[in-house]
């Protein structure tokens, strides 16, 4: 039913009632229309596309509003603000080797973490005299399950003795999912409230559509003294959650005024239209704030051979959502769980910011930190077990 209150799909149920009742009217109060019967049957099996042609209508009627369209709808709506759904990208990582001197590690070689995820080495790289050298590795795969900690990187897939060590000095950032439907929708609110804003709205959005970027805090110090952050006079100082360096380095170059100073620990320069590349721009990456998460499970036979991994990613899944500086609150974990793994019964979460300080209640997070888990502060139990 469409009126001044919107679209509103009725249920199945209601069909069958009102298909139930037009068919009394037109045949007798007395018919029978059981579900056995020939006319039940009849009236059930209409009420069954029908209820499929009013949930497509929804869909249609719901696929122009921001708040409702969902896929390829929310994509054009997207596109009418000049804006696209972030892809996939594939994890990029500068890798450190030593080895017998003089050797060369062929492009395509692999490395890995020890939970199996593989890195291939981009192109060669020859070992120096002292039996040193660094090369780029690509995930073997897109998404954001190949952001991972520095020195994790630390096996051969197929070992030579000629490679004595291999390891990621810095933490991998830049892998990203594709840009669920909730994260578009939010770019583009804020993309429209930010048009006619501040610069420092300008600047968010602008890093906010770097794919992976999560989250954006700015603190702008427009005094003659160092702030209380430990910031210089008169600069900016941005925090990111994900995304590549190099992107975030160029989305703030396209959007920072010139003449501001931008400061923290990375730093990028950036080549201007007229040739100038002495152009530094610097931010920093959210500082990575450990959560500590026990979970103990009570389960039936519904419970799947790696329901223990299921939970572990609801978990991850969780945190990876609170924005930076927000607050980790356990009881959303439970829901995380319970939608995303089969066969719990019950299950009881503690949390907390040291491995003997758990318990059921909510962790603010520092203005500028994010939360993770690492392999020992997220412990699964099932059965007690």
């Amino acid at each position: 039913m469409l009126d001044s209150n919107g679209f509103t799909r009725p249920q199945y149920e209601t069909i069958v009632v009102d298909l139930t009742a037009k068919w009394q009217e037109l045949f007798g109060s007395d018919s029978d229309t059981s579900a056995h019967s020939v006319a039940g049957v009849l009236i059930r099996l209409m009420a069954f596309f029908l209820d499929l042609i009013y949930k497509l209508a929804e869909k249609v009627y719901n696929s122009q509003y921001l708040s409702t369209a969902t896929g390829v709808s929310l994509d054009k709506i997207a596109s009418n603000f000049g804006l696209y759904r972030n892809p996939a990208e594939q994890a990029i990582v500068d890798l450190s080797f030593t080895g017998t001197p003089g050797f060369v590690i062929l492009a395509g070689k692999m490395f890995k973490t020890t939970d199996g995820k593989i890195y291939q080495l981009g192109s060669d790289v020859l070992l120096s005299a002292s039996g040193t050298g660094a090369g780029t590795a690509y995930a073997m795969e897109t998404g954001a399950q190949y952001n991972v900690p520095a020195n994790a990187i630390t096996s051969q897939v197929e070992p030579t003795s000629d490679i004595f060590t291999v390891t990621n000095p810095q933490a991998v950032e830049n892998g990203a999912n594709i840009e669920t439907d909730a994260e578009l929708a939010h770019r583009v609110r804020l993309a429209n409230d930010t048009k006619p804003s501040s610069p420092v709205n300008g600047v968010i959005s602008a890093v906010m559509e770097v794919p992976g970027v999560k989250s954006v805090q700015v603190v702008t110090n427009n005094t003659m003294a160092v702030d209380s952050y430990g910031n210089p006079a008169k600069t900016i100082h941005v925090y990111v959650d994900g995304g590549e360096e190099m992107k975030i380095a160029d989305a703030l170059f396209n959007s920072v005024s010139a003449g501001i100073l931008m400061v923290g620990s990375h730093t990028e320069t950036m080549t201007d239209a007229a040739g100038f590349s002495g152009n530094v721009v610097a931010f920093d990456y959210a500082t990575k704030e450990t959560i500590f998460v026990t979970v103990d499970v009570t389960t039936n036979n519904d419970f799947e051979i790696d329901g223990v991994d299921q939970v572990k990613k609801a978990v991850n899944d969780y945190l990876g959502s609170v924005p930076m500086g927000g607050t980790v609150r356990f009881s959303y974990l439970y829901k995380y769980i319970y939608d995303n793994v089969n066969g719990i019964v019950v299950a009881t979460v503690k949390i907390g910011t040291k491995a003997d300080s758990q318990a059921m209640t909510d962790i603010p997070l520092t203005q500028f930190s994010i939360a993770t888990t690492t392999a020992d502060s997220l412990v699964v139990t099932k059965n007690g077990n």
